[in-house]
């Protein structure tokens, strides 16, 4: 733990900071605010929409900037101005240790508070979302062409002016531009997970089911669930799938369902954060087959409540799940997926053991008190003074002028 008290200015761009809506970005960052609040450090967020239920520790301050919300290029340059306007003001009164601009990076965000001399943290950035292969087959327009060689250019300026880049894991490495000119300024920190909202269960479940509980998309790998779970009710007698959830796609995937009078299929619809670990302990695996999840919360929340895992090959997935977790499957691959999930569901001594190595995993390395411990350290060493050589001083130059 960081023995000094930092005042923090932080950058939440995403759409919501939540404690309780089923919303990535905004949970996994509100979590990190909450406890640098709580161990002493005064945080001023600058935020979209709000929606927390819990009251705030007396050293933290969250700034609504944007009442639309909303992540349009518009909204983004108003929340920008604003988000200036803010920190002037604030600076005025007692000047700021460090700013921290959250996951999403959106790019050029941070660029809005250039000139400011206070250390810049970026990130934690994670995996973008795969494409489709039947859209990324496709060729980029120009006007998409130029858009992204401008957005590169603004994300290598962003970054350059960066004091430290945090990645969630070694996947995400590919969104730092030039990561060889950032040597010394890269730390990965993996989102971390508050275990006593999880704790682990007690007993397999006696009847098999396969849960998944995200929203309802077809890019979360729902309908090559639902084609992967027909062959599974084949070849194990009694089981079921429960769909927790609401999303774009539930009308389709409820449509579809009703067409498999042999499988079991039950849908939920929302379930509320607090009730998330209740219904994950209830399950005999939890499947996640996206085609290229960025992280991957909710494998580690069914990690962390001793489920065994079966998921894809793809994106932040792997960094989670070993072998000795659950298995990894390619994307939108239901015979891949039907077979493990077969292979997992039949014996409950491997839903045991692989939940046992589940849950000692995240309590090693995703411990919420553990990635904050981290993320301290990576603002007392911006926050110390090193010698800076004569090479290190050309290379920044360097930095600056591409």
């Amino acid at each position: 733990m960081i023995a000094r008290r930092l005042r923090i200015f932080v950058a939440h761009p995403s759409e919501v900071l939540t404690d309780h809506l089923p919303h990535g970005d905004g949970l996994v960052s509100y979590s990190y605010i909450r406890r640098l609040a709580e161990r002493g450090h005064e945080l001023h967020v600058a935020a979209q929409r709000v929606a927390l239920r819990d009251p705030l520790p007396h050293t933290l301050h969250v700034h609504r900037l944007s009442p639309d919300g909303g992540t349009s290029a518009m909204n983004r340059l108003v929340f920008m101005a604003r988000m200036r306007e803010l920190f002037e003001r604030l600076r005025s009164e007692t000047p700021f240790d460090v700013i921290h601009q959250m996951n999403p990076v959106f790019t050029g965000l941070s660029l809005a508070l250039v000139g400011v001399r206070t250390p810049l943290v970026l990130g934690a950035f994670v995996p973008r979302w795969q494409s489709d292969s039947t859209v990324a087959a496709r060729r980029p327009s120009l006007k998409t062409r130029m858009a992204e060689a401008a957005e590169r250019l603004v994300a290598r300026r962003q970054q350059a002016k960066a004091a430290a880049l945090l990645i969630a894991s070694p996947e995400a490495l590919a969104r730092v531009c030039r990561p060889a000119r950032h040597e010394g300024r890269i730390f990965e920190i993996p989102h971390g997970i508050d275990l006593s909202r999880f704790p682990l269960r007690t007993r397999v479940p006696a009847r098999p089911s396969v849960l998944f509980l995200t929203s309802v998309q077809y890019r979360k790998g729902i309908f090559t669930l639902l084609d992967a779970f027909a062959r599974v009710a084949r070849a194990v007698p009694g089981v079921e799938l429960v769909v927790a959830g609401v999303g774009p796609d539930l009308a389709e995937v409820q449509r579809r369902a009703a067409a498999m009078p042999d499988c079991t299929i039950t849908f939920t619809g929302k379930v509320e954060r607090e009730h998330v670990g209740d219904v994950m302990r209830c399950h005999s695996v939890y499947c996640l087959p996206s085609i290229g999840e960025p992280f991957g919360m909710t494998v580690l929340e069914a990690m962390a409540c001793g489920l065994p895992v079966v998921g894809t090959r793809a994106g932040g997935i792997p960094d989670l799940l070993s072998a000795q977790g659950g298995r990894l499957v390619p994307p939108r691959d239901p015979v891949a997926l039907a077979t493990a999930l077969i292979e997992v569901l039949r014996s409950p001594d491997l839903q045991r053991t692989m939940g046992r190595h589940n849950r000692a995993r995240v309590e090693e390395a995703f411990d919420i008190e553990r990635t904050v411990d981290r993320l301290e350290a990576v603002y007392e060493s911006i926050l110390t003074p090193t010698p800076v050589t004569s090479s290190e001083r050309s290379s920044r130059a360097q930095e600056e002028a591409c």
